[in-house]
């Protein structure tokens, strides 16, 4: 999809929501997170191309192709992260938002514990060959 259709669809689901949250403030709520996971699903899809060619330049570099699984990986968490804290703070709970937002670092920092070894790992081999050199 277009971006300006995207865009154009969030500020009249925001519209709605306004509109709706005086009267109805459950649905009004409701709007929010369906639009943001309909949004999130376009994007998603919009992304394939792109995944797609990121995939086959992975391939041809299967040397590094673990580096950019956990990147991809990485952005999908932040996405999700950000959807759900989104969502909960429209609801009026920042505190489950930032609940989310912590949920989202640690899963986040827990994927990357694999890339922190390799560089620790490779820190310590230089510097024990500039001990020993």
């Amino acid at each position: 999809m277009e971006v300006t259709v995207l865009l154009g669809l969030t500020v009249v689901a925001a519209l709605l929501a306004v509109l709706l949250r005086k009267y109805h403030p459950e649905q009004s709520m409701l709007i929010g997170l369906a639009v943001g996971v309909m949004i999130l699903v376009l994007v998603i899809d919009g992304l394939t191309p792109l995944l797609h060619t990121l995939r086959t330049l992975l391939d041809t570099h299967s040397d590094q192709a673990a580096y950019g699984e956990i990147l991809l990986k990485g952005v999908g968490l932040c996405l999700l992260t950000q959807t759900a804290a989104d969502a909960c703070r429209d609801a009026g709970e920042t505190a489950l938002a930032g609940r989310a937002e912590l949920v989202g670092k640690v899963a986040l920092l827990t994927l990357a514990l694999p890339l922190f070894e390799q560089v620790l790992s490779q820190a310590i081999t230089l510097m024990k060959g500039m001990e020993t050199g």
